[in-house]
């Protein structure tokens, strides 16, 4: 395992690999960004060049006895903390505590990974505090997180902080295509959606379900486009029926309706999100106003704000489906 199995976040891997290099390990690090932006890859990289007898710039060397050990799971060098159920208990750091008084065997190195630390209890947070405060010389604990803030202060001052970047279109596309076999529109729409997280990018791909949402949500903005609201139940059920994946539905929305823009201002086809399905959006684009798609877009952007807030549901989805509804003509 090394760098190239994590695309991008070429600073941090410079920072980390300066480090190793240069003998200047710091005895915490943050691993910080989006789920599936590959911290918990990075964080098992970086642990298997902290134990690797010979590491190089860009990853372990593979053949000393610590990293085989590390392939196969058994070196005891290396300890990873994760959630039970929801969260890190003060008892799982306590035995982290335990386990980090005890030198290691085969490596300069204990390397303990907390992934998901902002799962952490308070009195978890308060636990490892002691740890990072006065940590044995050989320990390096690196905690990787999405929500910085979920953490006490007091603990991000005592680490190093590394911010995993979202990857660029072309980065996700390129992986993508490299790795898959499927139609290139596909790859075009999944890359778009995905936001720059290739972890994501795949989870989509693979996701049959994510499929059929999709394909379900465009029928419904199809016939939201058209004038009469002869179909409205049919919407609402719609609406009740995917009440659990709204957010992705919001998205699916707002891309359908972004591609709409883009056909009616340019007319340029090939920036198309939703390219697989350019027939629909042709057929639709000129069924509505240019300004009243730019009112759509607002309109779900605040239903999608709205609900990250615990607004009603029904009333939400309500009083966006009528203002959509609202034919400008």
């Amino acid at each position: 395992m090394n760098y190239n199995n994590v695309i991008g976040q070429n600073e941090i891997k410079e920072s980390l690999s300066y480090g190793l290099m240069n003998d200047k390990v710091s005895h915490a690090y943050i691993f910080n960004g989006p789920r599936g932006i590959g911290k918990k890859t990075m964080a098992q990289i970086f642990a298997a060049m902290l134990l690797c007898k010979y590491p190089k710039a860009h990853g372990a060397c593979g053949e000393c006895d610590p990293c085989k050990m590390f392939k196969i799971g058994t070196n005891p060098d290396l300890y990873i903390v994760k959630p039970l159920k929801s969260s890190i208990s003060v008892d799982q750091i306590r035995e982290l505590q335990e386990d980090i008084m005890i030198k290691p065997l085969y490596s300069e190195h204990k390397v303990y990974i907390v992934e998901d630390a902002d799962s952490m209890t308070v009195q978890a947070q308060n636990c490892l505090l002691k740890t990072l405060e006065e940590p044995p010389s050989y320990a390096v604990v690196i905690l990787t997180l999405e929500n910085i803030n979920s953490i006490t202060e007091t603990i991000r001052s005592r680490a190093v902080r590394l911010n995993f970047k979202k990857n660029t279109y072309d980065e996700v596309y390129n992986y993508l295509s490299s790795k898959y076999d499927n139609d290139p529109k596909v790859l075009n729409f999944i890359a778009s959606y995905s936001d720059g997280v290739i972890g994501v990018a795949e989870e989509l791909l693979k996701s049959g379900e994510f499929n059929d949402l999709r394909e379900s949500t465009i029928e419904m903005l199809a016939i939201l486009c058209e004038p009469a609201d002869r179909e409205s139940y049919e919407v609402s059920a719609f609406f009740e029926q995917n009440k659990e994946y709204i957010s992705e539905v919001l998205d699916i929305m707002l891309m359908f309706y972004r591609d709409m823009l883009i056909v009616r201002e340019t007319g340029d086809e090939s920036i198309l999100i939703n390219s697989d399905k350019k027939d629909i959006i042709l057929l639709n684009a000129y069924n509505l106003t240019t300004s009243k798609i730019l009112e759509n877009i607002d309109t779900i952007m605040k239903t999608k704000i709205n609900l990250q807030q615990n607004a009603n549901y029904q009333l939400s989805i309500d009083v966006m489906l009528m203002k959509i509804r609202q034919i400008a003509i």
